[in-house]
């Protein structure tokens, strides 16, 4: 069975290179005689992981459009270095002799988790990425057929989706950074002041 090609409008997509929260691709389109070379930057920002183009260039000539291609994978490598160097805490990665098994009976909600390294691009397979505080979703339910947990990251606060096996397991209290645990601390507190306001308003 063919494979199927890879489209950014009617320019097959023959380059491609994830880097940081970006894609930088370059696509050609032999039928296009003015501007046959196109390259644009994708992100896949959201629940349902649509892919969205944005900055989209086309050219006619190659050279530039690889030269665009280039400047944008080198861009998005220097605002890794930069976000990189701005991390204070430290960045070895997480591994399973710092965790808990998860077993199918354990509920894992409100448990801070590790995320496997394997499951994150490898720019991002630091502490700071793996350590995820899981919220809600059926996947944090003993037994349950739903996989998905949605996770608070403890150190950029930022949220997002995973699988339930896309966790090592549970951090482990000796081995819970004390970054992390200052953060954890810092979102319990500030949930039971959302819930103590709440109540009040009742």
């Amino acid at each position: 069975m063919e494979e199927m090609k890879r489209m950014v409008d009617n320019y097959e997509v023959v380059q491609a290179i994830s880097i940081g929260k970006v894609e930088v691709l370059l696509g050609i389109d032999e039928t296009n005689a003015e501007r046959p070379y196109m390259v644009c930057t994708c992100t896949r920002n959201n629940s349902l992981g649509v892919e969205h183009f944005y900055a989209i260039a086309a050219s006619a000539d190659y050279l530039e459009a690889m030269n665009d291609f280039i400047s944008r994978v080198q861009w998005e490598l220097e605002d890794l270095k930069e976000e990189r160097a701005s991390v204070m805490v430290p960045l070895t990665p997480l591994t399973q002799a710092e965790c808990q098994p998860i077993r199918e009976d354990m509920r894992i909600d409100n448990q801070v988790v590790v995320i496997r390294p394997e499951r994150l691009r490898p720019e991002y397979r630091t502490a700071v990425n793996q350590l995820v505080l899981a919220l809600s979703g059926f996947g944090t339910s003993a037994y349950s057929r739903g996989r998905a947990v949605y996770v608070l990251n403890l150190y950029t606060g930022e949220e997002s989706r995973w699988n339930r096996e896309d966790f090592i397991g549970l951090i482990t209290p000796e081995h819970m950074p004390a970054w992390a645990q200052e953060k954890l601390e810092q979102h319990q507190a500030a949930t039971q002041q959302k819930q103590k306001l709440r109540d009040d308003a009742r």
